[in-house]
Order: C-alpha cells, then sequence, then structure tokens
C-alpha cells in the first residue's frame, strides 16, 4: 500500500511539473499573422495613433540607414551590409554565452544585440539589392533605398487610406 501510494505521489508530481512547463513550450511556436503585425505596429508606429504614415516609414527608413552606412558617405554598399549583418551574429553568439551569467556581463551581451540588430532595410538581400540599385553603380543611396520603401508601403496599404494599420498588415498582398 505504501509502494503504491508513494508511485501515485511521483506521478502526480511529475503531472503538476509537465503543466507548469507546456506553457513555455506553447511560447515557442510560431508566430501568428496577428502577432507579427501587433510587434510591426510597436516598432513603426512612432507617434502612437496605431496606425503607420508613410512619413513614420520614410523616417525609420533613413535611421536605419543610417546604420548601415558604416563610412558616412551617403552610400550603402554590399560590404556594409555584410559587415552589419556579421557584427549581428558576433552579438548573438555573445548572448548566447552570457545567457548563464547574470548582472552586467549579461546586460552588456542584451544591449550589444539591440543596438547591433540589423533595421530591415530594402535591399538587404542579395536579388533585392540589384532591385534597389537603380542607378546601377554598386551601391544604395537614401533617395533610392526610400522609393523602395515608398513602394512597399503603398503595396501595404490595401485599402488606399494612406495608412497601415494592423488589418493591412495581416492581409496577403
Amino acid at each position: 500500500m505504501r509502494k503504491n501510494t508513494l508511485i501515485l505521489g511521483a506521478i502526480a508530481a511529475s503531472l503538476a511539473l509537465t503543466s507548469l512547463a507546456a506553457p513555455t513550450f506553447a511560447a515557442r511556436q510560431k508566430a501568428t499573422p496577428e502577432q507579427r503585425a501587433e510587434w510591426m505596429m510597436k516598432r513603426l508606429d512612432t507617434n502612437g495613433d496605431k496606425k503607420v504614415s508613410l512619413e513614420e516609414i520614410q523616417a525609420r527608413t533613413s535611421e536605419a540607414f543610417k546604420t548601415f552606412d558604416a563610412d558616412g558617405n551617403g552610400q550603402v554598399t554590399r560590404e556594409e551590409i555584410k559587415a552589419k549583418r556579421q557584427a549581428f551574429r558576433e552579438a548573438r553568439k555573445e548572448m548566447r554565452a552570457a545567457r548563464d551569467k547574470t548582472g552586467e556581463e549579461k546586460t552588456a551581451a542584451m544591449e550589444k544585440i539591440r543596438e547591433m540588430r540589423p533595421a530591415m532595410l530594402p535591399g538587404m538581400r542579395p536579388r533585392a539589392f540589384d532591385r534597389v540599385d537603380t542607378d546601377k553603380n554598386g551601391s544604395l543611396s537614401l533617395a533610392e533605398v526610400s522609393e523602395q520603401a515608398g513602394k512597399m508601403f503603398k503595396r501595404r496599404d490595401t485599402n488606399g487610406d494612406g495608412f497601415i494599420d494592423a488589418t493591412d498588415f495581416t492581409k496577403k498582398i
């Protein structure tokens, strides 16, 4: 009888622990379109009106362009894009190494990955780079990138009201 009680107690404890772990496994599932739309709105809606205007997109594009233009010459080359991506990979490795640590080391690694995270910039991917480089000089100017961002904005603004809201982010284009 005592052995049965012990076994039942162990089973009950393991079930309780499993139910506590289930939410963490569920949280790792792929994000829904609605969740991705919410994240995009948080990142892009700078004035908090629950809509993203072309001006907000252009301002964000200009900021992203500056982070990629390492030498400050007003042009972003493929090499600058590769260097930014590599720096992010290195910061991600440091973050993984600092996961088990606490205090200043972990905080510093988290801060570094935030600043190194490449923003989305039209033309970041190799095939897109050629499409955005309209003057075919082998580098991207802010004007070329802004023009492409405007095209992407118009494509995403499915109802044509001049703003992108959460429903525009979840619609297939």
